[in-house]
């Protein structure tokens, strides 16, 4: 196929540490919150979204997977792939082991950047840290007592919150209109697209209702099915590319065969199951996974695919696909993986109502992040700032613990995050010099080295290393949290002051 062994190598090892580490944040609760079900179905959903989110970005970019993350040449240039670069994320795939919530951007990454590459990922990462907290925060502030006691109060099948979706929909679609244009000047959405997300909202609440309620009248279930595959058959025909095929159907007639498909199910569905109250949460979250899963995909495919070549023709790019499809379905047979244990140890992740406003909360995030500019992110360190508002908020409102014991789980899984992003900057600098080292003869340290204003911020970061790791050994005392929580506040402070480059 073209692609040097070491390539692959890279390409494997990152898929699986990706996929591994990465299901913490973009598919542990929906794993947690659907534990009654056997893994295989899980894996079918996830991996259709992902069937589904590869091609459609495959086909947009004109054979670049990467969702365009990887088109800036001058920060994320085409490199011969060496030994070295495979290191990251095997070092990745051992660290995830332990279930350290590493960010799988910076460790795979950096080895491929440019400085100003790293700058700027470094700077969209924090800022998305500081983000994803402060709405955390503010969302748990308010939904602790009103919502998430609901939740605690009631059981799942005493209440289907109809018209939910359509609430939900009309003011994300009013929020996305007016905010963006607030936080980003030149950041504008269509009026057509937000109307399009208050649609979608009715749509679901319309599935959801024919799944719940068995409709005895077969015309009513045939009219609202129709309606139903109508109103998606012309959102595919109106965003859809005009080359889009699959399975050598063109745009037509695929939409064609997905529409017969649609009204098939729905009228059956609607016509012969009453599955009950409870069903319309699963839809909900599953509806709100796809969305999660799907927006994560196509910020983590650089990821990925950066040890590939950065346009691949259709048997490199779907045969790379089941690679990850097959290491996919490990993960969803493993249940996660060891990672999966920082979730659980947070406040009410089980219940799939809170499952749901954690993944859609994050999934709007990784949108948003998404829309502000085409460079890579760290998803890690987005998920884990709205993990530690959320615990914050909790703790704020209602006690849920102490908030010692807050401060504790989120210092430390900042902590290990921290670790791991210096560890990847050292492996970007240490790498190549090594190899340079081994290969070229009268090679002079001197010359290879970074600038000296960035060994600086690498021997800074380093040193602090220190009373990081000293806080991981024994974490129970406030001085030293108060100490750590400096320490990080001033390692990131430096990072967006003083970038690399």
């Amino acid at each position: 196929m073209g692609v040097e062994l070491f390539a692959v190598l890279g390409f494997l090892f990152a898929a699986y540490a990706v996929v591994g580490n990465d299901a913490l944040q973009t598919l542990g609760t929906f794993i947690n919150s659907n534990s009654r079900l056997h893994w295989f179905w899980l894996f079918v959903f996830a991996g259709a979204v992902l069937v589904v989110t590869f091609t459609y970005g495959w086909v947009i970019y004109e054979g670049d997977p990467s969702w365009g993350r990887l088109s800036n040449a001058e920060k994320y240039p085409v490199v011969d792939i060496k030994w070295y670069h495979t290191l990251p994320p095997l070092v990745l795939l051992v660290i995830t082991r332990f279930g350290v919530p590493v960010s799988t951007s910076f460790m795979v990454l950096t080895v491929f950047a440019t400085l100003a590459g790293l700058s700027s990922m470094l700077v969209k990462s924090l800022s998305g840290y500081a983000l994803a907290f402060i709405v955390g925060l503010s969302v748990y502030l308010v939904v602790s007592r009103t919502l998430e006691r609901h939740f605690r109060e009631t059981e799942i099948s005493d209440h289907a919150p109809w018209g939910l979706a359509t609430v939900m929909g009309t003011l994300i679609g009013t929020a996305v209109y007016f905010i963006p244009p607030l936080l980003v000047p030149d950041m504008q959405f269509s009026l057509e697209t937000c109307v399009a997300i208050a649609v979608f909202g009715v749509i679901i609440d319309i599935v959801a209702s024919m799944t719940v309620i068995r409709f005895d009248n077969a015309p009513l279930s045939a009219a609202i099915a129709a309606g139903v595959t109508l109103v998606g058959a012309v959102a595919a025909f109106r965003y859809l590319p005009e080359a889009f095929s699959l399975f050598g159907l063109s745009k037509t007639p695929l939409v064609g065969v997905l529409a017969v498909i649609t009204f098939g199910a729905l009228y059956y569905v609607s016509h012969h199951i009453s599955s009950g109250r409870a069903a319309y949460w699963t839809i909900l979250q599953w509806v709100t996974t796809a969305y999660l899963w799907g927006v994560w995909l196509i910020q983590d495919f650089a990821n990925i695919f950066v040890f590939l070549p950065r346009e691949l023709t259709a048997v490199e790019g779907f045969t790379a696909m089941l690679a990850i499809l097959a290491l996919l379905a490990y993960t969803f047979w493993n249940k996660g993986g060891p990672v999966q244990k920082i979730l659980k140890a947070k406040t009410a992740v089980t219940d799939i109502r809170s499952a749901t406003v954690i993944d859609f909360i994050y999934a709007s995030l990784l949108f948003f992040f998404k829309e502000v500019s085409d460079l890579p992110m760290s998803t890690t360190f987005v998920f884990l700032g709205l993990i530690a508002g959320r615990e914050f908020g909790f703790t704020l409102a209602n006690r849920a613990m102490s908030l010692t014991k807050a401060c504790q789980l989120s210092l430390s899984d900042a902590s290990k995050a921290y670790i791991g992003l210096i560890i990847s900057i050292n492996m970007a600098v240490g790498l190549p010099i090594l190899a340079r080292a081994l290969t070229e003869p009268g090679f002079q340290l001197a010359a290879a080295l970074p600038s000296a204003s960035f060994q600086s911020l690498i021997l800074i970061g380093n040193a602090l290393l220190i009373p990081v790791v000293f806080y991981l050994i024994k974490q129970d005392s406030r001085p030293r949290m108060a100490i750590n929580a400096g320490v990080l506040a001033a390692a990131a402070g430096g990072f967006v002051l003083f970038p690399p480059g």
